[in-house]
Order: C-alpha cells, then sequence, then structure tokens
C-alpha cells in the first residue's frame, strides 16, 4: 500500500534537482507529481500549473462572452446591442466562474498552499510505499534542508516544516 507525501520547495530548482535525484534512486515517473506557478522546464514528470484566480476564470469567461452572444444570432434573427451584450456578461460570469470551480477542484493539494504557489514555490507530491515513508522522509529532511516536509496533508498539519 501506498501513502502520498508532500514535499514544499521554496526554490523550482531545488525541487527540480529532488526530483531528479528520487527518479535516480528507483521512484518511477508515476510516482511524482509537481505543483507550482513558475515551473522549471522539461520536467520528467506529471506537473500541475497553478493559476491566480484572475488566470483560473479568464479563459472561461472569454469563451461564454464569445459563445453565448453568438448562439443569440441562432434564436434571434437580429438581436439588439444592448441582448448581445448582456449575453455577453452572462456567458462571461457564468462560464467564467465554472472555470475557476474546475480550476480550484482540480488542483485540491494546491489550495492548501496558495500562499506558497503565489510567491513561485513548488510542491512536490510522492506516492511512497507506507513501509519506506519514514526512510524517506528522513532521507529527504537531510539531504534537502531547504525543502519542508508537509507529510501526508499537503496542508503540513501533520508535521512541522
Amino acid at each position: 500500500m501506498t501513502s502520498t507525501i508532500y514535499i514544499h520547495a521554496h526554490e523550482p530548482t531545488e525541487g527540480r534537482r529532488l526530483i531528479d535525484e528520487l527518479l535516480e534512486q528507483g521512484f518511477e515517473r508515476r510516482q511524482l507529481h509537481v505543483y507550482g506557478k513558475d515551473l522549471p522546464g522539461g520536467l520528467p514528470v506529471e506537473a500541475t500549473r497553478w493559476r491566480n484566480t484572475f488566470m483560473a476564470i479568464l479563459p472561461g469567461a472569454l469563451v461564454g462572452a464569445v459563445a453565448l452572444p453568438s448562439l443569440s444570432a441562432i434564436f434571434f434573427r437580429r438581436p439588439s446591442e444592448g441582448l448581445v451584450l448582456l449575453l455577453g456578461l452572462i456567458g462571461a460570469a457564468v462560464v467564467g466562474t465554472w472555470s475557476l470551480l474546475h480550476e480550484r477542484r482540480k488542483a485540491s493539494p494546491m489550495n492548501a498552499q496558495q500562499s506558497a504557489m503565489r510567491h513561485g514555490e513548488m510542491m512536490i507530491a510522492a506516492s511512497v510505499d507506507e513501509d519506506r515513508v519514514s526512510e524517506i522522509e528522513q532521507r529527504i529532511a537531510r539531504d534537502h534542508p531547504d525543502m519542508s516536509m508537509l507529510g501526508p496533508d499537503a496542508g503540513g498539519s501533520t508535521r512541522g516544516g
């Protein structure tokens, strides 16, 4: 059975170095996942980019602002400018809100570290066999004192760090 442990890398370049070390030590790529705003290029593992609220809303808002008024042409021969504007605002609000909710749901481990994500820090999630968790955490703490071991809770409530 495996457990996921979270490691907070204050510097993304140091986090990248840890990922490379873990892969060299026998971790499989699928056992590691990286979360962050400013991720180093060419990461050899799956990564999820954190986006601030504005950037999470923007794609959906743009789609909604264009799509709903476009659909109005199907239902109304010649919609008034006011109706097109109103539908654009409604579309932007509805689809933008959906986009934000979708972004926050899929990125749930990052929600606990939003402040760190805003500042460009990185979080690494590692799936570790339960009987090796202590060994791996001790090795990372020893070899990378600049990183914080968050333990099994991305918020770090179960460990100091």
